[in-house]
């Protein structure tokens, strides 16, 4: 029996009848053949002028299209992102334990060693006959080490025992710690290893170049802020710009507060006038504040100044004093004008005060 191939016959061709030749093999259909054999020619031109593309960039642009498949389309996924680890419940517990450790290393006398047992080995442990007292804790400074080791500047205040009627020394001293930390318990690799105070550093030079002892504006706007700011006397608003929001101290600390210096980073040029509306000043205010008579202290603040309507307002409390930009004098640079007289080292340099 032999199977023959048919093709759907156009509707309007007539019906084949009996005695009629054999249908034919299907005949390959052109078109589509023509599709493919016109896709892989054009996908042969396009890889053919990315490879010449690629040699007339020379060996960088040939590296380029090898590692790109080809011009395939496929390319290598960026290396993820480094994930950042959360330590700061870990340094905590460092820190807390650390100061525990030395706290207790000084206050145990011979005899106690089992006190320590929590923190360090206690083996051949040496401790004094009569301990000190260790007061005021702190972290000085902490860092993390290779190999999950930490280590904690100490400082604690210390006072030796002394016989009566002698007054106590009571110095700062500091303590480096190496603690380990695994799964949330600690352990103290060695004991406490006394080490010298943290150097201090010399002042860097302050912006405020100007003293404006000679703007009655702006003393009394200062002076008026600081009151209603610190003895409740006033409102703080009053004397706040517009959007900045400034609360006062309550309870008020102080009965009173007086104005003793005023320092900006440049001369306000107002004189016995208004301020230049928009204008703006960084001020250093030095003030006495007093809570009862016998109970007075000194105290500054850094200040943001703007002028609106003819007065100076306080725009904001600065975080921290402004830091001078450009370098100190150098030797041999002018002196003081006339009339001004020469500061001390160290001090700060002013120009002219304000008329």
């Amino acid at each position: 029996m032999r199977t023959a191939l048919f093709r759907r016959r156009p509707s309007d061709q007539p019906e084949a009848h009996a005695g009629d030749e054999p249908d034919q093999p299907a005949e390959p259909d052109l078109r589509l053949q023509s599709r493919w054999t016109g896709g892989s020619r054009l996908a042969t031109r396009t890889a053919t002028a990315l490879l010449w593309t690629a040699l007339l960039a020379g060996p960088a642009g040939l590296a380029l299209t090898v590692l790109q498949g080809g011009g395939s389309g496929q390319r290598t996924a960026p290396p993820a992102p480094p994930v950042a680890i959360d330590r700061a419940g870990e340094q905590a517990a460092v820190s807390e334990f650390a100061q525990r450790y030395v706290v207790t290393w000084l206050q145990s006398p011979r005899g106690q060693e089992k006190q320590l047992a929590p923190y360090v080995n206690v083996a051949g442990l040496t401790l004094p006959e009569v301990a000190w007292v260790a007061t005021q804790p702190a972290a000085a400074d902490i860092r993390r080490l290779d190999g999950g080791a930490w280590t904690v500047l100490v400082g604690v205040t210390v006072t030796a025992p002394q016989p009566p009627g002698a007054t106590a020394a009571s110095p700062r001293r500091y303590f480096e710690v190496s603690v380990r930390y695994q799964a949330g318990a600690l352990v103290a690799l060695a004991l406490p290893t006394p080490v010298a105070a943290p150097a201090a550093a010399a002042a860097p030079p302050l912006a405020y170049r100007y003293r404006a002892i000679g703007d009655e504006l702006l003393a009394r706007s200062v002076q008026e802020f600081l009151s209603a700011l610190l003895t409740g006397v006033g409102d703080v608003n009053r004397y706040v710009s517009p959007g900045t929001q400034i609360t006062p101290v309550l309870p008020p600390p102080y009965r009173t507060v007086e104005v003793s210096d005023v320092m900006v980073d440049r001369d306000p040029m107002t004189g016995a006038g208004s301020p230049t509306p928009g204008a703006q000043l960084r001020a250093l205010v030095s003030a006495s504040a007093a809570a009862e008579a016998n109970q007075q202290i000194g105290v500054q603040y850094a200040l943001t100044l703007a002028a609106r309507a003819g007065r100076w307002e306080v725009r904001a409390l600065d975080p921290t004093p402004a830091v001078a930009s450009a370098p100190p004098a150098a030797a041999g640079a002018p002196g003081p004008s006339a009339g001004e007289p020469a500061l001390p080292p160290g001090s700060i340099p002013t120009g002219q005060p304000s008329r």
